[in-house]
């Protein structure tokens, strides 16, 4: 398993590479690669927080915990509709979280744990939304207004390297090495790509895929027949229906937005529907390594 995380670092990083390299400036080559990432292992990363809760959950209690999982997304949505900056706020500060807990999804860390999650998963996404500041401006422009703040990334991002530089003192040499070169490998082709191909890499290759593999091995004792095929297909049906919906709902609102508006709602929806797992998962992985 650890093999397959590395061949998708591995290829995360010529996917960058090979854009930069030949593609520069292809709008083709990236959604492409956004499609067959978000489609693989993006959404159905968090298809399955239902088994990990309970492997064998009953009908009854499926019905529960979908009834939490909606009512999360419901009061996440109305932040977003009243509140805005207050919601986009909130994504940034979750997913900074979520994000840096999954380069340590098989580590234990025992000093300033959730300080070095939050601090390594704000570098790579200020790393990503800096990078390409004019499209992230572009598409926040109807939330807000981003100006004025081009230039702070210039010490953002210096300040979070070396805060991350710091906490890496209280983990494992190996580990600390490893996310190091990380920094700076991973760091400098996210911030040379555009935006879009810079987010679906971090997010297939350092996130949902780690993700999906801690899924599968907690998961294969519980699993009949031949259990790859098994776990693949207890992804489907919520993957399914994530995708299916979000279609429906970009295709509704594709004849009256423009492209900046219609990107931001696409990540609205992805921003609702990672709510409830960032909540779940942090409760599977924070009960894993007690």
């Amino acid at each position: 398993m650890e093999n397959i995380e590395t061949i998708g670092k591995i290829l995360g990083l010529l996917i960058g590479i090979v854009f930069l390299v030949f593609f520069e400036g292809s709008e083709t080559y990236q959604w492409i690669w956004f499609g067959i990432i978000m489609v693989t292992i993006g959404i159905p990363h968090g298809a399955i927080d239902h088994l990990l809760a309970n492997p064998r959950m009953e009908k009854k209690n499926l019905y529960k915990f979908l009834s939490k999982y909606v009512l999360i997304i419901a009061a996440y949505l109305l932040v977003w509709y009243f509140f805005p900056k207050t919601a986009l706020l909130l994504f940034i500060l979750m997913s900074s979280f979520h994000f840096g807990q999954s380069h340590f999804i098989n580590d234990r860390i025992n000093n300033l744990k959730s300080l070095t999650y939050f601090s390594l998963g704000a570098f790579y996404l200020c790393v990503i939304l800096w990078g390409d500041f004019e499209t992230t401006a572009f598409i926040l422009e109807n939330t807000i207004n981003l100006k004025d703040w081009e230039n702070i990334g210039w010490f953002i991002i210096p300040v979070l390297f070396s805060l991350n530089t710091f906490l890496l003192l209280y983990i494992q040499e190996k580990k600390k090495v490893m996310i190091w070169t990380e920094m700076i490998v991973l760091g400098s082709v996210l911030y040379l790509v555009p935006l879009l191909l810079g987010f679906i890499i971090y997010f297939g290759f350092w996130h949902a895929l780690p993700s999906m593999l801690i899924e599968y091995q907690t998961l294969k004792h519980h699993l009949a027949g031949n259990k790859i095929i098994s776990f693949i297909s207890s992804l489907l049906p919520f993957s399914l229906i994530s995708l299916v919906g979000i279609a429906i709902i970009l295709g509704v609102f594709s004849r009256r937005m423009e492209e900046n508006e219609l990107t931001l709602i696409f990540f609205i929806l992805i921003a609702l529907i990672s709510a409830p797992h960032i909540w779940f998962m942090n409760i599977f992985l924070v009960a894993k390594k007690l």
